[in-house]
């Protein structure tokens, strides 16, 4: 074996070159040790892995013999960044765990929609994950529209397909509602029989992959799809070169239609398939609807993403990408202050950042926003984040906006902290932007000349938006319109307008992580919590028994089989706890994750929910419930006696679910419809079942079939 051209030759197997890029990939596949570390758990070992067909980042328990270890995934699609070292507060909450392993050994996987992404932080060999990852994030982002679509499809077959690796009618439908597509039950039927060539009531991928298409993309939808679809393809089924070349310059007006070799080049990218790369390439007219829906038909003209203006004018000709409240992760009266949010905004492009500095209590100043309930930062943080990731996405000058209301002392110790250069005295105008490439640029006020450090002090015009300038601020509690229940909000009263934040969390942390069976997103009671005192978790504590000594007289003749002829000398076993919820109707002892998960996908109602033992842990219980149209599982430890969920205690499963069934478990869905082991036998019999809904009956929502 030896090196050649980043890849390696096989001589002796005859195999040939195998470039570089795919070893690694097949390593990951393949999976490797490491260590992942969580804001609510220390760290824990897992097996990290690729998933080639599903375009995911899995990780599991180290594989035993008896059970699955699949613990949860990330899609690469998401994946805004994967960086080098202990960027996420995962590393912070665990010093002892982390001080442990090399800066250099870690990696942050920062993914997500939403600008406050989620982190999941790994120690392992960095340099093949981070070679990977980065290289299938890039291949998965600029991938053809069809291979992006086959992967969706993959990934929607895996979490339908059942042992067989195949699905049946009942799943299809499942499928269509949750991407909200409508077709007569009939029609499905039909095309399903089609489809299933073995007449085995059950399709594998393949099948399913061709059944998908002849539900999008049959003949009649074209013309809704595209309403002008028959002047670009006469026979509904091939759209030629000459018609994509029309259709380029009568609709788009792009210029490329003027161009019949640029049109045959722009089919053949399209497609990335060899075979079509002919004379005169051609689309399909599912492949042309594909066309129409993807990146590659993108309003944004691409040569637009590198700098084409003339960069050499002075500096205030130009337009500024700015930012405002730069720190803040959410809104600007309660929500955190981030010094993510800096890199974050840099790395989309931002050029100019802003800085509201406060005095520190030791000597430094911290940034938030003043005279609210925003969290701080340190000042020094912010700026070596700055430094870190100024120039990664550009290299042209940033601008800090600093809104200074330190004290001189405070100010000084921030220009220490930095290293200034002044513009030549005379200069008639700014600099340019190509003159002040990687350098970064302060806007801030400067001290009045001849003014007296001692009375010197920063006035700040203030805003609707501070709370220096409000009539009244604080708490205030408004009535769900939905639900009925009275939710906090921060608000702010000014003299011409009343603010007010869409929730209010006074405990927000600072960064999510993505954790198996999580419960760290789920809202819990603030009260209510048990005694403290050591003996209340124990077992052989039973807490106040509803009927006093009577009860535990009871109780104990119950479990004399335990009393040994030692009794009354040395206390043996303890009188086990009642085991409430075994007769529930929730409670379902057998169930797995897979079942629970199949179960609950027939059933569309928000609040369904089951209670099921963890497979995991014999010492941990799930609820696996419905919320936000996805299926979510919530864990619950038996620690001694008591049922914790996140750092909330219970007596007893039953006072826990009774709770929630009350009370938010997940953002605002309470446990509303229990399924019990009687409704999932009748889903197994009844396989006509079309629709399950609701009716209500004395206030209370039953499910039932039809």
């Amino acid at each position: 074996m030896f090196n050649l051209f980043n890849g390696v030759f096989s001589s002796s197997t005859g195999s040939g070159y195998i470039p570089e890029m795919e070893q690694i990939i097949s390593q990951l596949e393949r999976g490797t040790l490491v260590t992942k570390f969580s804001w609510r758990k220390k760290a824990e070992r897992k097996t990290l892995a690729i998933r080639r067909e599903t375009r995911q980042i899995t990780w599991s328990r180290p594989a035993t013999a008896t059970k699955s270890t699949f613990d949860g995934a990330v899609d690469w699609g998401e994946i805004k960044e994967v960086r080098l070292g202990k960027n996420s507060k995962d590393f912070d909450k665990w010093p002892e765990d982390s001080k442990k392993i090399e800066n250099s050994r870690c990696f942050v996987v920062f993914y997500g929609k939403e600008f406050k992404l989620r982190v999941l932080s790994i120690a392992a060999e960095c340099d093949l994950w981070i070679r990977g990852l980065r290289y299938l994030v890039k291949d998965t982002i600029t991938a053809p529209y069809p291979l992006q679509v086959q992967r969706w499809l993959r990934r929607e077959f895996y979490a339908m397909e059942n042992p067989r690796e195949s699905i049946n009618l009942k799943d299809l439908k499942c499928f269509l509602t949750r991407v909200n597509y409508k077709i007569p039950p009939s029609k499905l039927r039909e095309i399903f029989n089609d489809v299933d060539t073995r007449k085995r009531a059950e399709i594998g991928f393949d099948d399913f992959a061709t059944l998908y298409h002849k539900i999008i993309f049959e003949e009649n939808s074209a013309c809704e799809i595209f309403d002008k679809i028959l002047q670009y393809s006469s026979n509904l089924k091939t759209v030629s070169l000459q018609e994509v070349e029309s259709f380029f310059r009568n609709e788009q007006n792009d210029r490329i239609g003027n161009d019949e070799r640029s049109v045959s080049q722009f089919i053949c990218d399209f497609l990335k398939d060899p075979h079509r790369e002919i004379q005169e390439p051609y689309l399909t007219t599912s492949e042309f609807l594909d066309f129409l829906f993807s990146k590659q038909n993108d309003l944004w003209d691409p040569n637009k993403d590198k700098v084409y203006q003339d960069m050499c004018k002075p500096l205030s000709h130009y337009w500024i990408s700015s930012s405002h409240n730069t720190y803040l992760t959410g809104d600007q009266f309660s929500s955190e202050s981030s010094v993510e949010a800096y890199a974050r905004c840099l790395r989309m492009g931002c050029r100019c950042i802003e800085l509201d500095c406060w005095d520190g209590p030791d000597g430094m100043p911290f940034i938030y926003h003043g005279h609210t309930l925003t969290t701080k930062i340190k000042f020094m943080d912010v700026i070596k984040t700055i430094k870190e990731h100024a120039f990664t996405t550009s290299e042209y000058p940033v601008i800090l906006s600093i809104e200074d209301n330190c004290s001189l002392p405070q100010q000084r110790k921030m220009a220490t902290a930095m290293q200034f250069n002044q513009l030549k005295k005379g200069e008639t105008e700014l600099p340019s932007p190509y003159s002040l490439r990687r350098k970064i640029l302060l806007k801030h006020k400067k001290l009045p000349e001849g003014q007296e450090e001692s009375s010197f002090l920063i006035k700040n015009d203030t805003s609707d938006m501070d709370l220096r300038s409000s009539v009244k601020n604080g708490i205030m509690y408004l009535e769900d319109p939905v639900d009925k229940e009275w939710n906090p909000h921060f608000f702010v009263l000014s003299h011409n307008k009343l603010f007010y934040t869409d929730s209010y969390k006074p405990d927000q942390e600072s960064e999510r992580s993505e954790d198996e069976e999580d419960s760290g997103s789920f809202q819990r009671p603030k009260s209510n919590v048990p005694n403290e005192e050591l003996h209340f978790s124990e077992k052989w504590f039973h807490g106040r028994l509803h009927n006093g000594r009577e009860e535990a007289e009871q109780l104990l003749r119950a479990y004399s089989h335990l009393v040994t002829a030692d009794f009354s000398i040395v206390l043996q076993e303890p009188v086990p706890q009642p085991n409430l919820h075994e007769t529930e109707e929730w409670y379902h002892q057998n169930t797995k994750k897979n079942q629970a998960e199949e179960i609950l996908r027939r059933v569309k109602t928000e609040g369904a929910f089951l209670v099921r033992p963890s497979e995991n842990d014999a010492n941990c219980y799930t609820i696996s419930f419905r919320a936000d149209r996805k299926i979510k599982h919530c864990r619950i430890k038996l620690e001694g006696r008591l049922y914790t969920i996140g750092n909330v205690e219970f007596e007893s499963l039953v006072d826990l679910i009774n709770y929630y069934e009350n009370h938010p478990l997940y953002r605002r869905v309470k446990l509303t419809h229990a399924i019990s082991e009687e409704m999932v036998k009748r889903m197994a019999v009844v396989s006509s079942v079309n629709f399950i809904y609701l009716i209500y009956y004395k206030k209370k929502p039953k499910i039932i079939f039809q």
